[in-house]
């Protein structure tokens, strides 16, 4: 994944849970967050603008509800070019 310097990035993965209704889905991201970024653990929403051209490697996501172990989307690779 890539992103031009000065330009949004905005990435929100989709979850459910599959006894809805008992609990909130609260994401997470491991410390290979870009600092350029902003992370939203109501939504799991990866967003901001970057100023300087970099990699961000192994950037994991992962979400819960509380109750069974938390899943976790692959990690990726945000290039600012």
């Amino acid at each position: 994944t890539s992103v031009n310097v000065g330009e949004l990035y905005s990435f929100t993965p989709t979850a459910s849970d599959a006894d809805t209704g008992d609990t909130t889905l609260t994401f997470s991201i491991n410390d290979r967050k870009p600092d350029w970024a902003a992370f939203d653990t109501a939504t799991g929403t990866l967003s901001g603008t970057p100023t300087a051209a970099g990699i961000s490697e192994g950037i994991v996501i992962s979400v819960t509800d509380g109750k069974s172990a938390a899943v976790a989307l692959p990690a990726f690779t945000l290039t600012v070019i």
